[in-house]
């Protein structure tokens, strides 16, 4: 398999050599078509200026037959070419050698020139003609009762075409010495960002996740935005594999702490350290961990759940969110009675139908209101309100009296884990996962959800659509 540089490398000289190629066997076309023209032009202008020169002769212009091969002799050193007249069976009877004997005279052309000449007043082509070793360019045209043939060497045209061609193939081989850096440099900075993409997606296969790109420079903009995408998805791998070292971390602690506690306490009851009388104490402390770590396992198995399937369209249907909430109040009733919190309720009595997962936003509503029972002092208030914001939707809002989060940790409550009571003393009960479900459940409905918090009272409100 190529590599990328040498494959681009390869293709663009093999265009290169390709184009020049085309280039030169057309110039070359030209150049002979060109060359040809130009020497049959030549080679008619003598013809005819011999013609001219016989028909005076045949009027008697010329005195002598001598003074007809004078004039020849006199044209074909200007032409530079060679002239002969013919006869009317093709016979040549005079001649451009100016000699009163020479070895062409007596020499006879082909019928078919002279038909072809007869024909169309004119003939031109490669001929071998008679009295000359080499191939001629000839050009044959009929007089009166004669015919009169120019010629020139046919090594001439063929010396023209070959120099012609020489002069191509160096231009050829020279452009291509000229083009080869050139494209070496084109490639390199093209291929450069591949290269560099593929090594930083060798240090992220290897665990380093800040590997990155450079982008800008001389990228082009396909690359540059190439580089930008795989930028992105290296901080999100990045973001992800925090997000995972510190699941884990949190999943360990919250583990270890109940498995600690269930472990000493075990080992207390089995080696007699514990006394029997004081046994269905630390069992019942037992059977709170086992609890916590039960409900600790169902969160993470929802969560997963949720984010791997999300809400099924099957399970949304229109049910009342304002009935969802009494039904929600009356589990809490005995917790809301011993704290004595003031409860306050804002629903339209006629109900506000949702559509959603009616299970889904139960346990929404479920998790906020332990959220606020369970941070709200003894004696606070504690509210729940509805209204229809301006995209046509509900907002519904559950709202505490209390500690007032930092807003530093405002955008962390929603986190995986995450507890404003660092000492935990306030939460023993909670596994951190409660809001984290919530924001989840509300994001599989492609709702939103906001926190506030100041003056102690802290406020929850998601948005669902209308049923």
């Amino acid at each position: 398999m190529k590599r990328t540089f040498t494959g681009q490398l390869m293709l663009i000289i093999s265009l290169i050599f390709l184009t020049l190629m085309v280039l030169s066997v057309a110039t070359q076309a030209l150049y002979y078509q060109s060359t040809r023209s130009i020497m049959e032009d030549d080679l008619k202008y003598a013809a005819r200026a011999a013609a001219d020169m016989t028909e005076l002769y045949s009027s008697g212009a010329y005195s002598s037959e001598r003074m007809l091969r004078f004039q020849l002799n006199y044209t074909a050193r200007a032409t530079g070419n060679d002239a002969a007249v013919l006869s009317s069976d093709g016979t040549v009877v005079a001649c451009s050698c100016g000699m009163q004997s020479c070895e062409h005279l007596g020499t006879q052309y082909d019928q078919t020139v002279l038909d072809k000449a007869t024909a169309s007043g004119t003939f031109f082509s490669n001929l071998k003609l008679g009295g000359y070793a080499e191939p001629r360019m000839a050009c044959v045209v009929k007089g009166g009762s004669f015919y009169v043939a120019a010629s020139a060497a046919a090594v001439q045209f063929n010396d023209q075409m070959g120099d012609a061609l020489r002069i191509n193939l160096v231009a050829v081989l020279v452009v291509m010495l000229l083009s080869l850096p050139l494209v070496w440099i084109i490639v390199q900075r093209q291929t450069k960002p591949i290269k560099d993409m593929t090594a930083a997606a060798r240090k992220l296969a290897h665990g380093q996740m800040d590997a990155r790109v450079p982008t800008g420079g001389a990228n082009s903009l396909e690359m540059d935005e190439l580089a930008v995408a795989f930028n992105n998805m290296a901080q999100a791998l990045q973001t992800s594999e925090l997000k995972r070292q510190e699941f884990v971390a949190n999943v360990s602690h919250e583990l270890k702490t109940p498995m600690t506690t269930i472990s000493g306490y075990m080992d207390g009851m089995l080696d007699g350290t514990i006394p029997e009388q004081d046994r269905p104490r630390y069992m019942a402390v037992i059977s709170e961990e086992v609890k916590r770590l039960s409900r600790l396992v169902r969160s993470m198995l929802e969560i997963s759940r949720l984010q791997d399937k999300g809400i099924p369209p099957e399970r949304k249907k229109s049910f009342d969110i304002c009935e969802t909430v009494g039904q929600v109040l009356i589990s809490f009733e005995q917790k809301i009675n011993r704290k004595g919190l003031d409860v306050q309720v804002d629903l339209p009595e006629q109900g506000a139908k949702v559509y959603a997962d009616p299970d889904a936003i139960t346990q929404v509503v479920y998790n906020l209101t332990d959220n606020a029972v369970k941070f709200c002092p003894e004696g606070g208030v504690l509210s729940f309100a509805l209204r229809q914001t301006k995209q046509n939707k509900y907002l519904v809002s559950v709202k505490n009296t209390g500690p007032t989060i930092p807003p530093e940790e405002l955008p962390l409550v929603f986190d995986r884990f995450h507890k404003t009571d660092k000492s935990r003393s306030v939460d023993r009960d909670g596994v951190g996962l409660g809001l984290y479900i919530v924001k989840t459940i509300i994001g599989s409905h492609e709702e939103d959800i906001y926190v506030t918090s100041r003056d102690g009272v802290t406020e929850f409100s998601f948005t669902l659509q209308k049923g």
